[in-house]
């Protein structure tokens, strides 16, 4: 049976235990639930097409009852974003909040996205840098950049604004001197 019509039988939503799982914890229990974790993203979506339920970031724990499904500590309520499709940034056909690196960039999101609770947007030009194919700014792609610290200041060129420690801005150091 599946009261929700998400294309998750009850019995795999409602757990082993005597009381039904609420893993959002909105007063629904899964099986009633279309969101059942509440990350915005329909659980049919993150069920995906076969039998058994989709666990991105094998933890034992389904991607429709997981809010953080490709464990990159970005819950999936960001990546998803505001629309009603989930977000691809890089569309390589894996949707952000199942990507462990949104924009290619060989960088991973959880490095990307640094220890707070808010990701990092290190140009603050309000896309965060797991987002962002260029995070500094400087006119290099981080895939260009990687995880090199030139300057041994402790921060990842991909994230250094002065990643030479001149001084001197990445962006004015890779600009060209145009004489009048």
């Amino acid at each position: 049976m599946d009261s929700d019509n998400d294309g998750i039988t009850d019995a795999i939503e409602k757990g082993s235990g005597s009381t039904p799982v609420d893993t959002d914890s909105d007063g629904t229990p899964d099986y009633r639930d279309l969101d059942s974790d509440g990350d915005g993203i329909s659980d049919t979506i993150e069920k995906g097409s076969g039998s058994t339920p989709i666990d991105t970031d094998n933890d034992g724990t389904p991607d429709f009852q997981d809010t953080d499904s490709d464990n990159d500590g970005i819950s999936d309520t960001i990546e998803k974003g505001s629309g009603t499709t989930a977000v691809d940034t890089d569309n390589d056909g894996t949707p952000d909040y199942r990507d462990t690196d949104s924009d290619n960039d060989g960088i991973t999101d959880a490095i990307e996205k640094g220890s707070g609770s808010t990701p990092i947007d290190t140009d603050s030009d309000g896309t965060p840098d797991y987002k962002d194919l260029d995070s500094d700014g400087d006119g290099k792609t981080d895939a260009q950049e990687g995880s090199i610290d030139t300057d041994g200041d402790g921060t990842p060129n991909f994230q250094d604004l002065d990643s030479d420690g001149d001084g001197v801005l990445d962006a004015i150091d890779q600009c060209p001197l145009v004489v009048g």
